[in-house]
Formats: C-alpha cells, structure tokens, sequence
C-alpha cells in the first residue's frame, strides 16, 4: 500500500490550489490530504500572531485527527518550511520529504526584513496624511511590491505579523539536521525560490535527490501535475 500524502500549501494559497496536483497523485493510487493552513482557505480565523512551530503543532495535530500515520509531507514555498522544521525535529510520522519552491535558507537579506518591519510600524501614520489616504489602496500595493514584499501587503493584521516571524526564522541550521528521505523538486525557471537555493539545499541534507523540471516556475506543482506527480512517485518507489 502507497504512502498517505500530505501537501502544505504556500503562502496566500489554499488547498484549492493543489487539486490538480491531487487529482494526477491519486490516478497513481495515493491517498492524499491537503489542509487549509491557518490563516488560509476555509481556515481563516486567526485569534493572534502565529510562528512556524504553531503550524508545525497544526499540521502534527491534523495527522492524529486524521490518523495518518508514516506520511510523506509535500511543502511548497512556505509549506515547505513547515515541513523542514517538521523534519529536523525527526518527527517519527514523517518518512520521506518532498520540498518545492523552499526557501531553505533566510531568503531575504536581513535589511530587507528590517525594511518590512519598518514599513509595518511606520505604514500607519504615512498612509493616514489625507493626500495619501485617497490612494491608500494603490500607494500600500506600489510600495511593498517595490520593497519585493507583496505577500505582505495582502493580508491581516495577525498574519502580517505572523508573515514578519516566518520570514525571521532561519532555516539552515534545521537542514543539517534533516535524515529523512528528502526530494527537492524545482521549476527551472523559479522566479521566487532561485534554483541556486536548491543546488546549496543539496549539498547540505544528507538523504536528498534534486529534480529539475524545464520550463517551470514557482507554481509548478499546479503547472506541471503530471510530471511532477511522476517524478514524486519514481523517489518514493524507491525511498518510501
């Protein structure tokens, strides 16, 4: 019998996103799962700011309500770092990593992280002066997708903060610690997560086995389902 699957979406998606990917994995006899992270999808309340420990506590907790044991966790972008973080903790559930569009390493210079949270105490009073408040919707878009932080514009003010201390956490040490199985299934063209991040992601987790696929981008799970459902199923033949 093949593995349960479980897909952690990325940031501002849902569940929905990945129906296409579900659809061509379960062609190949998988059962898969895709939780609404909080925060996200159907699962939009968000009572205060969360970390990436919160979501790993979510997601371990939806594998005990679910029952879902000796999984394989397939992370996209941020649902990847939940996945890392899942993994170095050599959470015993987890028997093979699937990690796409990752940002295995701080994936923002650290004053650009600064700049965001700047942005987010000071953003209140720039945008309340009455010249710039009739064009508060316009002016906030143009300015944080300037400082390449877009993702932080759209949303609330409880993620905006969880935003802030996901993008904090520094990944690289969690990958030494990962001994799981681990497949880095990349887009060639990946705009957002370079393939250079994946290339120094290789040289760092000990099991791991990177993938290239042409012509695809950050969302190449739901751009390319079926290649990247066989190349997903080819690593677990083997590893899972």
């Amino acid at each position: 019998m093949k593995r349960p699957l479980v897909i952690l979406h990325g940031w501002n998606l849902s569940a929905a996103k990945f129906i296409p990917l579900s659809r061509e994995l379960k062609k190949l006899g998988y059962r898969i799962y895709v939780p609404d992270l909080p925060g996200f999808g159907k699962n939009q309340k968000v009572e205060k700011p969360l970390n990436l420990s919160d979501y790993a506590i979510f997601v371990e907790a939806y594998l005990k309500k679910h029952k879902i044991s000796k999984a394989v966790i397939i992370g996209h972008s941020f649902g990847g770092r939940i996945a890392l973080k899942m993994a170095a903790a050599k959470n015993g559930n987890l028997v093979a990593l699937v990690l796409t569009g990752t940002p295995g390493f701080l994936p923002l210079p650290k004053i650009k992280v600064l700049f965001f949270m700047l942005l987010a105490k000071i953003g209140g009073l720039f945008f309340s002066l009455p010249i710039i408040n009739r064009l508060d919707r316009i002016m906030r878009k143009i300015l944080y997708r300037t400082a390449g932080a877009s993702d932080f514009y759209h949303t609330k003010e409880n993620m905006r903060q969880t935003f802030k201390n996901i993008v904090r956490e520094e990944l690289s040490p969690y990958l030494k610690k990962i001994n799981t199985p681990t497949l880095l299934l990349w887009g060639r063209d990946d705009g957002i997560v370079p393939l250079s991040v994946a290339f120094r992601m290789s040289k760092t987790i000990s099991r791991v086995q990177l993938q290239i696929i042409n012509e695809a981008k950050h969302g190449v799970p739901w751009t390319h389902p079926e290649e990247f459902s066989r190349h997903l199923d080819r690593f677990l033949k083997k590893y899972a």
